[in-house]
C-alpha cells in the first residue's frame, strides 16, 4: 500500500493541478471585474457572443483593435458556457495559470532534477504578480503560457532533439495570436542572444526556419489577413499603428516612464521570492562564486531569456506593470536552483504564501474590485427599467457598468471636448471608442435621461440620478431625483459580493 507521499509523487502534475486550479480558482465569483483594462476585455468578449461574430472584435458596438482575437475566443467561450459573470470572466486565465505551471515543472524537471521541477512551480504559482494575472481578466496569463513554451523548446530543440523546433514556432504563432508580433520577437530575440553568446550561429541552419516560419503563418496568418482583408487602413492602422508603434515610441503613462519602474516591478512581482533570492545569491556567492561563463548551459539560457524581457521592455516607451511578466518563467526556475537543497523550506513558504492569498481573496479582494468598478450602478440599471432615456456617465466613466447592466451608456463632455477627444489619428484618443453626448444636448433633452456619478476618489459614493424634463426649457416640468445610491462601506461592500441580505 502507497503512502500519502508516495502516491504524491508518483502523480505530480495531478497534485500541482489541483493545488493551483483551487488557488487561482479560488473567489474569483467574489472580485469584481475592474476598470479599465478587465471591462474593457470582458465587455469585448460579451458583445462577440451577443452579436455571433468570433472574428471581429467589437466594443459598444464598434470594432476594436486592440488585442488579436486568441484571447476573446476563450473568454467568449467561458461566457457562452457559464454566463456572462465573474467567474467565466476569470476562469480562461486560471486555466493558462495553471497550464504554465504545470509546464515549468516538466521542463525544470527535464533540464535539471525532479526536486527543482518542484521548487521551481511551486515559486512561480506562489509569487504574487503570477497570483494576480492567473485571476485576471487580461491577456497576460495566456502570453506567458505560449511564451513560455516557445522559448523553452528552442532551447529542447537545441539541446535535445530538433524536433522542438517546431513546438517553439507553433507556440510563438500563438503568443502572436493572443498579444501581437511581441510574441514572436521576444523569443527571437533570445534565441539569438543565446547563440550569440554560445557563438554558434551556425545553429540558426539547423532551426528549420523556412519550415517552422511556413507552420508559423499557417497558425496565425489567416487571422490578419481576415482583418486586413475586412477593415483595411483602420485595422492596420490602429492594431500595428497605436496598439504597438505607438506604445513602443510614446509613454502612454508619464507615471510609470522612469528608468527604475521595472526593478522595482521585479521586487513587487516577484514577491515573496524577490527578497528571498537575494539571500541566497550573496550565499552562493560566498560559496563558490557567481559566474555567468561557468555556469551550465541552461542556466545561460534562462539567464538570457530573463534579462531579454526586461532589456527590450526597458527600451519601449510605455511601461505596464505586466510587460516584463514572461521573464517570471526564467527567475522562478533560477531561484529554485538557488534554493536547493531548501526545498522543504520552499514548501512551506509556498503554504503560507498561498493561504494568504487565499485569506485576502474572500475578505480584502471584493473590496478593493469593488472599488474599481462600476458594478454597483451595472446591476442597479440592469434591473432598471430604462425605455429608451439616455444613460450617461459624470466624471470617469466606467466600461465595468456597461459590461453590468448591457445598456448603452455615454460619456458625457462637452461638444469642445468631444472633438478633442475624438480617435481617427495616430495617437492615445484611439482609446476613447465609448459613445459620447455633449452636454450642450443633454439640457434640452425633454424625454429625461439618467446621470451616473461615480465617485472621484474609489472610496466616494456612487449615485445614479433620473432627470426628467429640460433644463432648457421653460415650460417643461424639470425635475431631479436621486434612485441610487451605493455608499463606500466595507460591510456593505462584502454583504453584496457573497449576496447575503
Amino acid at each position: 500500500m502507497k503512502s500519502m507521499k508516495e502516491k504524491m509523487k508518483s502523480h505530480p502534475y495531478l497534485l500541482l493541478a489541483a493545488v493551483f486550479a483551487l488557488l487561482f480558482l479560488a473567489g474569483n465569483e467574489l472580485a469584481a471585474v475592474t476598470d479599465t483594462a478587465e471591462s474593457n476585455y470582458a465587455l469585448t468578449a460579451r458583445e462577440m457572443v451577443l452579436s455571433g461574430d468570433w472574428m471581429s472584435p467589437r466594443i459598444y458596438g464598434h470594432y476594436w483593435y486592440d488585442k488579436p482575437i486568441f484571447f476573446y475566443w476563450g473568454l467568449a467561450l467561458s461566457f457562452a458556457a457559464f454566463s456572462f459573470n465573474e467567474f467565466a470572466a476569470r476562469l480562461p486565465s486560471a486555466v493558462f495559470g495553471v497550464a504554465s505551471v504545470l509546464y515549468t515543472f516538466w521542463f525544470s524537471s527535464k533540464v535539471y532534477d525532479r526536486k527543482t521541477g518542484w521548487t521551481a512551480a511551486l515559486i512561480l504559482g506562489t509569487s504574487l504578480e503570477f497570483w494576480l494575472l492567473s485571476k485576471a481578466v487580461v491577456t497576460d496569463a495566456e502570453l506567458f503560457f505560449f511564451m513560455s513554451v516557445s522559448i523553452a523548446s528552442f532551447y529542447l530543440g537545441y539541446r535535445e532533439d530538433r524536433k522542438y523546433y517546431f513546438l517553439c514556432y507553433a507556440a510563438a504563432a500563438l503568443a502572436v495570436l493572443t498579444k501581437g508580433p511581441i510574441g514572436l520577437a521576444l523569443p527571437g530575440l533570445s534565441a539569438i542572444f543565446f547563440l550569440l553568446w554560445r557563438r554558434d550561429l551556425r545553429e540558426m541552419l539547423h532551426v528549420r526556419l523556412i519550415s517552422g516560419m511556413v507552420l508559423f503563418l499557417l497558425l496565425c496568418a489567416p487571422w490578419y489577413i481576415y482583418m486586413t482583408a475586412c477593415h483595411g487602413t483602420d485595422f492596420l492602422l490602429n492594431f500595428f499603428g497605436v496598439h504597438n508603434y505607438l506604445r513602443a515610441t510614446v509613454a502612454e503613462h508619464q507615471s510609470t516612464a522612469h528608468w527604475w519602474f521595472y526593478i522595482a516591478m521585479y521586487f513587487a512581482g516577484f514577491f515573496p521570492w524577490s527578497f528571498f533570492m537575494l539571500p541566497a545569491l550573496f550565499r552562493k556567492w560566498k560559496e563558490h562564486g557567481l559566474s555567468f561563463a561557468r555556469a551550465d548551459t541552461a542556466t545561460q539560457f534562462l539567464l538570457v531569456w530573463g534579462m531579454t524581457v526586461l532589456l527590450v521592455f526597458q527600451l519601449i516607451a510605455t511601461k505596464y506593470t505586466t510587460y516584463t511578466f514572461p521573464s517570471l518563467f526564467a527567475f522562478a526556475i533560477l531561484t529554485a536552483k538557488l534554493f536547493a537543497g531548501y526545498d522543504r523550506a520552499v514548501g512551506r513558504k509556498a503554504l503560507m504564501t498561498g493561504a494568504v492569498y487565499t485569506l485576502l481573496v474572500l475578505t480584502v479582494v471584493p473590496v478593493l474590485t469593488y472599488m474599481r468598478s462600476g458594478k454597483g450602478p451595472g446591476t442597479a440599471l440592469a434591473s432598471m427599467d430604462t425605455g429608451n432615456k439616455i444613460i450617461v456617465y459624470e466624471n470617469e466613466y466606467r466600461t465595468s457598468t456597461v459590461f453590468y447592466s448591457g445598456k448603452i451608456i455615454y460619456r458625457l463632455a462637452s461638444a469642445d471636448e468631444i472633438d478633442r477627444l475624438k480617435p481617427g489619428t495616430l495617437s492615445w484618443n484611439a482609446k476613447n471608442v465609448m459613445p459620447f453626448y455633449s452636454e450642450e444636448k443633454l439640457k434640452d433633452n425633454k424625454d429625461g435621461y439618467f446621470i451616473v456619478v461615480s465617485p472621484r476618489t474609489e472610496m466616494g459614493d456612487t449615485e445614479i440620478i433620473e432627470v426628467k424634463g429640460s433644463a432648457s426649457d421653460e415650460n417643461s416640468d424639470y425635475r431631479r431625483g436621486r434612485i441610487y445610491r451605493f455608499p463606500f462601506d466595507w460591510a456593505a461592500i462584502l454583504r453584496d459580493s457573497y449576496h447575503i441580505g
